[in-house]
């Protein structure tokens, strides 16, 4: 009878092994098919547990509450092993929490029939004690149990075992070594359940299920620690074809369409596009398939469509077999019209003032180069102005910097009037503006300087302000002030200081000449 005892020792390494996987399974739960996986491993320890305490007990009672007790899970693993498959590979577009409970109706009949069979006997039709070899309940199974319930959780077991293989052959190779451990761990017990119903084999009756469980539990654990399962879960290539926000449309040889994905339908003209040939739902893009493709293809498209502007980056790429025989070719499209408009809008924040918008420094730079390497050395003249506003700190000081801050857009309008079309006004500082002149001499700059003065004379009205604005500018001509720009900027900036100094010693004499006058006045004749 000893070997009847370490018989008892299987199940229970069995009972052990799943209650400890189950715990960890359930620290990793939101990992995708976690949770379905730790209701498989629950069921398993609830079957292999209880299967424990029958197959120790030696009266009759005892022994049949301890089978029926198994019921609690054998019903149920099929379903959440499915739905674990199902999820754990990304393929559960149809499974809906609906058909999940659904596919629970069968499982929950048979636990209660399990529980009330003496009533009926549709699980077990009649079960007494044997004691030879060993004691065991001699059972013989109800309808409900052989053609409904275990043909029932054999279809779930071999459809989720289908899904494994599929996603086996469909997945990366890194993630092909957690499915294989899992359909080994799936087809152990499986196998052996069927040698228990179908040839009655049993060890000193011992279910060689829970025995399998127990070499299936090891293999888990391998999978958990070295395949890493519910570390990293697989996704299908499949599943990133659905899902890419890209247009992905396959064709083969004869560039009729084999496959598309759901941003492809929906660039399409036509609802149903499968098999058709590529120019009937993508007309727009037939022209890049007229010729036979050597290398990968990639071109930006512009379309029209309600009166707005699309981009669409097309990318065609031919597609070889293993044995590096072509099979077709995939077009990718990809819409870049928002990415454009948004590299626009950062290429002219990088080039322009966000304020005035006017030219920055670094575009003036770039323009001003360009323009004196192409003037060359005196082939025609180019001026330069250099504008600085006067006393214009005083200005946000008093009325606060929202109104400095229109007082330089309305400086940058009357610079753009009185210069040409095609000569460059920049802003380079706070209240420093600078005017790029071409093919202008010293005489057409200090036309454009008095033009600016007698505008910036205007008193202006600025939110119940009158504002009288001066500036003072200095003049730089290509190539006699300098050859570079750097040299043309310093040689006009010397040139503004010197009139602002100018403009400072009147202003400093006018007051004087006021306070005289106010002094005379004041005195007793």
């Amino acid at each position: 009878m000893l070997i009847y005892y370490l018989l008892a020792l299987l199940p229970a390494i069995a009972a052990f092994a799943t209650g400890s996987i189950a715990i960890y399974v359930w620290q990793q739960r939101s990992v995708t098919g976690a949770k379905s996986f730790f209701g498989c491993i629950l069921c398993i320890f609830i079957w292999c547990f209880f299967a424990v305490l029958e197959y120790l007990s030696t009266e009759a009672t005892p022994r049949i509450v301890f089978g029926k007790l198994q019921y609690l899970g054998i019903p149920f693993f099929a379903v959440y092993w499915l739905v674990f498959t199902l999820r754990f590979t990304h393929d559960d577009s149809r499974l809906t929490p609906q058909r999940v409970r659904w596919l629970m109706v069968l499982p929950i009949l048979s636990m209660i029939f399990a529980f009330t069979d003496p009533l009926h006997g549709l699980i077990w039709k009649s079960v007494e004690l044997g004691h030879t070899p060993a004691p065991q309940l001699m059972i013989q199974h109800g309808w409900w149990f052989s053609y409904v319930m275990m043909p029932y959780n054999y279809l779930l077991l071999l459809g989720g075992v289908g899904v494994l293989l599929n996603a086996f052959f469909t997945s990366s190779q890194i993630y092909r070594q957690q499915i294989l451990i899992l359909l080994a761990a799936s087809i152990i017990p499986f196998f052996s359940s069927l040698l228990y119903l179908l040839a009655g084999l049993h060890f000193y009756g011992l279910d060689l299920t829970p025995i399998s469980f127990a070499l299936s539990s090891s293999i888990m654990i391998v999978g958990l620690f070295r395949g890493k399962l519910f570390e990293v879960s697989p996704i299908s290539y499949r599943t990133v074809f659905l899902n890419t926000e890209d247009a992905v449309i396959f064709l083969d040889t004869k560039n009729h369409i084999v496959d598309l994905n759901p941003s492809a339908c929906q660039e399409s003209l036509f609802g149903n596009v499968l098999g058709q040939p590529f120019h009937v739902g993508f007309p727009a893009y037939q022209h890049l398939l007229t010729t036979p493709l050597t290398q990968e293809i990639t071109e930006t498209i512009k379309l029209f469509h309600l009166s707005q502007t699309l981009l669409k980056e097309v990318k065609i790429r031919a597609l070889y077999s293993p044995g590096r025989r072509p099979v077709g070719s995939v077009v990718i499209i990809r819409d870049i019209t928002v990415e454009h408009q948004k590299q626009a809008q950062l290429k002219h924040f990088a080039y322009f003032d966000s304020l005035t918008g006017l030219c920055n420094r670094r575009q003036l730079e770039i323009s001003g180069q360009l323009a004196l390497s192409s003037a060359g050395k005196g082939l025609w003249p180019i001026a330069l102005l250099y504008v600085d506003l006067n006393d214009f700190k005083p200005i946000n000081d008093i009325y606060g910097h929202q109104i400095g801050d229109t007082v330089l857009i309305y400086v940058a309008k009357c610079l753009k009037t009185c210069v040409r079309q095609g000569d460059i006004v920049a802003r380079v500082g706070g209240d420093e503006f600078v005017a790029l002149l071409f093919k202008a001499n010293h005489n057409a700059a200090n036309n454009t300087r008095e033009r600016l003065s007698i505008r910036l004379q205007q008193t202006i009205e600025i939110e119940n302000h009158s504002l009288q604005i001066t500036a003072s500018v200095g003049v730089a001509c290509h190539p006699q002030d300098g050859c570079t720009l750097s040299e043309l900027l310093h040689y006009a900036d010397q040139a503004m200081y010197r009139h602002k100094r100018s403009y400072r010693n009147q202003r400093s004499t006018r007051r004087s000449l006021v306070d005289q006058t106010q002094g005379t006045m004041g005195s007793p004749k």
